[in-house]
């Protein structure tokens, strides 16, 4: 049930939080924050065009590379901070969603670019670290793809965790249709990912869903365009958007993991949702980030945005909602953002008082009401 009542801020910062939390566990520390976020952008920069042949749908396009259309975006961010080269750059994962995509990366040593596509790719000629399963197919037929890459740094395992969605050529009729699965990689500059493996029962390719599709209507069509973050508490959550085969609009839930490949998903599932209670748009709903707002009363507080569109799919818009365990969120009584957002998750960096949101082909820049830190 989603609520519409505000939280109040929180006054200091957890103690068991002593430096500000790391922006590769796609968690944005906002334990300083005086005021509220601000609903209004600064500035947009654009960081992704389309250039590259395989950015072009294959789909019923005998023209190929041309044409196609253009639907070039799902972006993040994270920055080669850990690992056995470190270098400082940005890494920027992005896809388009048509056949073929696969997973592509630029970098860049500034957070708003320019982001250079020209990397050496391990056995290809092109910037994709995780090409599609048929991604040589000549079929313009071939429905395969992977999109909506999402990248988080696994502390424990000391890799790169790469969450996206793909096309599964073993589906039934009106089910299963887009699950989440996972690539690793230990050094982010040698772009070597390795797909996670699993023989599952009516998914092919072999590649294990951690984020599956569900015997439920909220998710039983596809597990896709899926967020995932690394909570101060050490669990995993999973920000999830279900497609149902009942036609209705995507609503989204959540999960927790203590490893990041086994997620158990809320019994409570779908928590948003254009039927949720909270008076939110009727349309489609899309995850966006977490924020961390420190504790109160003993309890964690967070920031959830979501994008909400009006039906079936128009003008999508960030909203901010807070809570303390992702299954009662309240809405900020303020509402939509002012700008426009698009398909896919948002992908938040935090560099001093400027938040940096990566939707799109653009990255929108935010200058954050913090407290001055001692």
């Amino acid at each position: 049930m989603v609520g519409c009542a505000t939280f109040s801020r929180t006054s200091a910062r957890s103690p068991a939080v002593a430096k500000p939390l790391d922006n590769n566990l796609q968690v944005v520390d906002l334990t300083d924050l005086d005021g509220k976020l601000p609903l209004v952008i600064e500035r947009s920069h654009q960081v992704l065009r389309q250039t590259e042949d395989w950015e072009h749908s294959t789909w019923k396009n005998p023209a190929w590379p041309k044409g196609g259309g253009d639907t070039v975006g799902y972006p993040s961010v994270v920055r080669n901070t850990h690992g056995p080269h470190p270098d400082g750059q940005y890494y920027l994962f992005y896809a388009h969603h048509d056949p073929r995509s696969g997973i592509g990366v630029a970098v860049s040593r500034s957070i708003t670019g320019p982001y250079s596509k020209k990397v050496r790719v391990p056995g290809r000629s092109d910037n994709q670290v995780v090409p599609s399963f048929h991604a040589s197919s000549k079929n313009p037929d071939d429905p395969s793809h992977n999109s909506s890459p999402w990248v988080v740094w696994n502390p424990e395992q000391r890799k790169w965790f790469m969450y996206f969605h793909f096309f599964n050529h073993g589906h039934t009729a009106t089910t299963n249709f887009q699950p989440t699965a996972l690539a690793t990689c230990s050094d982010l500059a040698s772009h070597r990912w390795t797909i996670r493996p699993g023989r599952v029962p009516g998914t092919v390719p072999a590649w294990l869903p951690v984020l599956p599709t569900t015997r439920k209507a909220w998710a039983n069509e596809a597990s896709s365009y899926n967020s995932v973050h690394r909570l101060p508490d050490g669990r995993w959550l999973g920000f999830i958007r279900g497609t149902s085969n009942d036609g209705r609009p995507t609503r989204l839930g959540f999960a927790t993991s203590r490893n990041g490949v086994a997620f158990d998903y809320f019994k409570q599932n779908p928590i948003l949702h254009a039927d949720d209670g909270g008076g939110g748009r009727k349309g489609v709903y899309r995850p966006g980030f977490i924020g961390f707002l420190g504790h109160a009363s003993g309890l964690p507080r967070y920031l959830v945005a979501w994008q909400e569109s009006q039906p079936f799919d128009g003008d999508p818009r960030l909203i901010y909602g807070y809570t303390s365990d992702f299954k009662s969120i309240t809405r900020d009584p303020r509402g939509h953002v002012r700008w426009e957002g698009s398909d896919g998750a948002i992908s938040a960096w935090r560099d001093g008082n400027r938040l940096f949101l990566f939707s799109g082909k653009h990255v929108h820049e935010l200058k954050l009401p913090v407290k001055t830190r001692s």
